[in-house]
């Protein structure tokens, strides 16, 4: 499960382990237009439809056998409120089924150390 959060949009998507797009859910695509996918309300309800989307793809699995059991990688990357919305999302009751199966989170947030020289600054 990716979290793509910027300070105009949040994207989440969800993939197999070999980096191939199950489902993406974004501030657009769950009814939000212009300004308001920046919210956290959008955000949130990324969230929770992906949760439901998980869950859907987990009872898929269960359904291959007893012994097959989802696991699920976190990655966000990026500052904004999407990101906050997410983890808010998993300690609410939507999130309990899909708490359990996540195994690790990773902050894969580009730092910039040094580097070349900034642009500019508008004034």
């Amino acid at each position: 499960l990716h979290c793509h959060s910027t300070p105009r949009n949040t994207i989440n998507t969800f993939t197999d382990p070999n980096g191939n797009t199950l489902a993406w859910f974004s501030g657009g695509s769950c009814g939000f237009k212009k300004r308001n996918r920046s919210t956290y309300e959008a955000g949130y309800q990324c969230a929770v439809r992906m949760f439901e989307k998980i869950q859907h793809f987990a009872q898929e699995e269960a359904a291959k056998g007893p012994d097959v059991d989802m696991k699920i990688d976190l990655f966000c990357k990026g500052f904004g409120q999407g990101r906050d919305a997410l983890f808010k999302a998993l300690t609410t009751a939507q999130g309990d089924e899909v708490r359990p199966r996540i195994m690790t989170i990773t902050d894969r947030t580009p730092l910039k150390i040094g580097g070349t020289r900034a642009r500019k600054r508008k004034r």
